[in-house]
């Protein structure tokens, strides 16, 4: 998937991507600490360090910063990012770190992570699964819910409090046999990508240091250039640099928390999967919504069971009639903690979400005798009961042509461009990220809108005057 496509692919539930906001920003300001105490002792000043961690030194742009988004969510998460400083020299004499050393300053960086990263991923991953429970029950009352904010959600469903543990999880709320299982499986899934996440840095600063080393540069010339990507050509890019390890636990943690939050999504539904197996009547239904990538614009639509995941013997088949099921109303099979990992793009499941990394399409209860799905909004909206002599409704779907015009994107000032009843501003790639600092803080403010981005050509290219 480009980038193009990854910015599309972004969670329009906004509690949900707000947690996934958090989580990519803590960690990728661990792992900027990290660079920045290894820089330090490769002979950088701290100032300097830190600078180059928040410029990049081709483009002079300025990163996100991470303190102004953890700010945000100090109310709900009280985890700090120490300072991570190794006192013995790394690189000083010229000579490579004998093994024994290299051990040493791993195990440095290993109890940094373990303290912090571990403590956040479990805190997260029961969030993402309680929060998807808490999206069944909003739909379940018909209640609106993809604009709440996760401190409105948090103060107004769980008393300005979730828990932030497993095991307080498992105290306080029930939870099913089955859905501990998948929910602890997933957790390990996920400590796995946190643990590979630390070998990965290790491995990356060794790297560097060691290319340094060959290459006759000085201590505070590696420190200089262990940050970011500096060459145009991506297939000469730097997989060792900050910039490379913070991208590559984006893409793991959209994938993961799409997958615990589709998992509390259905997790309710468990027992009536269960029950429907002697008893029809009772079976579940989802239908695959969302998504933007050609695979996902292919299968939406998809209609499935929600089967027990206790009787899935392997993950060779979703077809019902495969395990001996035979439905009226679809062949697929849904479950919990399906997924499509290790699987080739022609052998994806259909009825599963997420489909692949950076993926917001997800699985939408729908009540076959009374819902259906509209393939014009792409969702779940109720049948029309027929009354003789009652004229058919109208279906509001179909848009005229004067409507559809109003919804276009219109100029009402230089630069400001009014849209879907938003106001956007077109800011130079230099001045982006300052002007939405500024946003954030007043949202009054219009939104500020990249030259340079995909969303600027979409909006302001085709405004009409």
């Amino acid at each position: 998937m480009d980038k193009k496509q990854e910015e599309q692919e972004q969670y329009d539930v906004k509690y949900v991507a707000e947690l996934l906001q958090y989580w990519n920003a803590y960690m990728s300001a661990l792992i900027d600490e990290i660079y920045t105490g290894v820089a330090v002792n490769l002979g950088l000043k701290e100032s300097e360090a830190y600078k180059l961690a928040t410029k990049h030194p081709a483009t002079m742009q300025k990163a996100e910063l991470w303190d102004s988004i953890l700010s945000r969510f100090k109310n709900i998460f009280h985890y700090k990012v120490p300072k991570f400083r190794y006192k013995e020299k790394i690189y000083g004499s010229g000579k490579p770190l004998t093994p024994r050393q290299w051990r040493k300053f791993n195990n440095a960086i290993d109890n940094y992570w373990s303290e912090y990263a571990d403590t956040v991923a479990e805190d997260v991953t029961i969030k993402a699964h309680i929060l998807g429970k808490q999206t069944t029950a909003f739909r379940k009352k018909k209640k609106p819910y993809q604009n709440q904010s996760l401190h409105q959600v948090i103060a107004d469903q769980y008393n300005g409090k979730m828990p932030s543990a497993l095991a307080q999880a498992y105290k306080k709320y029930d939870f099913n046999k089955s859905e501990k299982n998948a929910l602890n499986k997933t957790y390990s899934s996920i400590a796995m990508y946190v643990k590979q996440s630390n070998n990965e840095l290790q491995e990356a600063i060794r790297q560097q240091i060691e290319t340094g080393i060959k290459e006759n540069k000085s201590p505070v010339e590696v420190g200089s250039q262990l940050f970011w990507n500096i060459e145009r050509d991506e297939n000469l890019t730097n997989r060792y640099s900050a910039e490379t390890l913070k991208k590559n636990w984006n893409r793991i943690a959209s994938t993961e928390m799409a997958s615990i939050y589709e998992m509390g999504i259905l997790a309710p539904y468990e027992a009536d999967a269960m029950a429907s197996l002697k008893d029809p009547s009772r079976a579940q239904y989802f239908v695959r919504i969302g998504g933007t990538c050609d695979f996902c614009v292919s299968v939406r639509g998809t209609i499935a069971r929600l089967i027990p995941s206790s009787i899935i013997a392997g993950e060779n088949t979703e077809l019902l009639s495969d395990i001996g099921i035979k439905d009226p109303n679809t062949n697929y099979a849904l479950w919990i903690g399906k997924n499509n990992i290790g699987r080739k793009k022609q052998e994806w499941f259909h009825a599963v979400c997420p489909a692949h990394p950076h993926n917001k399409a997800t699985m939408q209860p729908i009540n076959l005798d009374e819902e259906y799905y509209n393939s014009k909004t792409d969702d779940v909206e109720h049948k029309q009961k027929k009354y003789k002599f009652v004229p058919q409704q109208i279906d509001y779907a179909e848009k005229t042509k004067e409507e559809i015009d109003s919804n276009n994107p219109k100029k009402i000032g230089n630069d400001i461009v009014q849209f879907n009843n938003n106001i956007y501003q077109a800011v130079d790639a230099a001045q982006y990220n300052f002007k939405l600092d500024e946003w954030k803080r007043n949202t009054s403010n219009p939104i500020p809108v990249n030259r340079e981005s995909p969303s600027f050509r979409r909006i302001f290219e085709e405004a009409i005057e």
